[in-house]
């Protein structure tokens, strides 16, 4: 006999039958799973389905507004634009909700969003497992199982881009942001969260104040100040990022510039960075040089850009890409060759801003901090080209 909000029903083989595939096909618990079905009854006409797969439908319709409410909350809580008695009530309740923990697993909100990302992923490969499999294993109709897995893919993406601005806008702690250097160390780079926890990590690491701007300047010494005060955390956030394997060069170069840039500035703007640190300037050096060796560009243009590529700029990319195949496959090396990122259109306006911000400050940073770096890499490659033209002519 389930119980549905506090009261228990009494109800048919069918009905228990109906939630019991719901319960198994969505992987939830079987009285939520009845809770559905019985609300469902209602919606069958307005949605022209069966009380299962309207049940399925409201499933998905609660989560998006629960997601659509945490992200407002978020958002609003740290937004000029919000009346300030509203933005302390929004920002009192994300504090809240930052602050608190699952006592069986003691993970703070930030990684239970990650690991939950990670969930739906696992939730979203089995759907189409089905979907790939005999028809007769289809639980529901075919669209409504296909409406799952898009749904599955969609929260991910919107879990990613709450994340994003929770990194943006509200101060993580050091497990929550090494969490996030994890999964991406191991990440794909087709995975579209990727994409989007990349820009919130480079965001986590900008120290950009080249441009005069005092509030940034204020806020890139806030983030030092914070990792001199936990110098264990910034000797386990640089080992994350240098000392440990990416799957991707590229992404890898990106985040390795961005945290060479955030190193240099510590050694300029705070006494003692280099030694709780572990190295001096010529390791910053080092560090970004292989860093645009690595590919931090063409990731920036090819990958983080990819939604500004046009015909001109695909033409160019695939000839410099061609280029390093070349170079790899007369050096007989045993990496990979390079290969073209993925686009992904789905990009929303505000990200595709923040992404040009990010990446306009993270160039202003370079040219401004390490411009003797600059000048040698480009006598370095001045020379080798001079050398490859006079081979060609012997």
């Amino acid at each position: 006999t389930p119980t549905i909000n506090g009261e228990e029903y009494k109800v048919s083989d069918d009905f228990i039958g109906e939630a019991k595939k719901l319960s198994d096909f969505l992987e939830i618990d079987e009285d939520l799973a009845s809770t559905l079905v019985h609300k469902a009854v209602g919606y069958e006409k307005r949605f022209e389905l069966a009380a299962g797969e309207s049940a399925v439908l409201l499933y998905f319709s609660e989560r998006e507004a629960k997601l659509l409410s945490l992200s407002t909350l978020f958002a609003g809580g740290a937004s000029s634009g919000v009346d300030e008695g509203v933005r302390g009530v929004l920002d009192q309740y994300a504090s809240e909700i930052l602050s608190s923990t699952l006592k069986a697993a003691a993970k703070m909100f930030p990684e239970r969003v990650l690991a939950t990302i990670g969930a739906l992923a696992g939730r979203a490969e089995r759907v189409q497992a089905v979907l790939d499999g005999c028809s007769a294993d289809v639980p529901y109709q075919r669209e409504v199982v296909e409406f799952v897995r898009t749904r599955l893919g969609e929260e991910r993406k919107q879990l990613a881009m709450l994340l994003f601005v929770i990194i943006r806008d509200y101060q993580l702690n050091s497990n929550e942001l090494l969490a996030v250097v994890e999964w991406l160390r191991s990440g794909s780079v087709d995975d579209p969260v990727t994409l989007r926890l990349a820009v919130a990590l480079l965001v986590a690491l900008g120290t950009a104040g080249e441009g005069g701007d005092e509030q940034a300047e204020m806020a890139a010494l806030d983030k030092i100040s914070h990792l001199v005060r936990d110098s264990e955390f910034l000797v386990r956030l640089n080992g994350a990022i240098i000392d440990k394997p990416w799957s991707d060069d590229g992404l890898k170069g990106v985040v390795w510039l961005q945290w060479a840039l955030l190193a240099l500035f510590g050694m300029k703007r705070s006494p003692g960075f280099d030694q709780l640190i572990g190295f001096r300037e010529d390791r910053v050096e080092s560090i970004a040089e292989q860093a645009v060796r690595m590919g931090a560009y063409r990731c920036a243009t090819d990958y983080l850009l990819g939604f500004r590529i046009t015909a001109d700029m695909e033409y160019e990319l695939a000839a410099e890409l061609e280029v390093l195949q070349k170079q790899r496959a007369d050096t007989a090396s045993t990496e990979s060759a390079p290969q073209r990122y993925p686009h992904f259109d789905d990009v929303s306006e505000d990200l595709q801003w923040q992404i040009e911000r990010t990446l306009e400050d993270m160039v202003a940073a370079y040219i401004g901090r390490m411009s003797s770096l600059i000048r040698r890499m480009r006598y370095n490659e001045e020379d080798a080209i001079f050398q490859a033209q006079q081979a060609e002519q012997l």
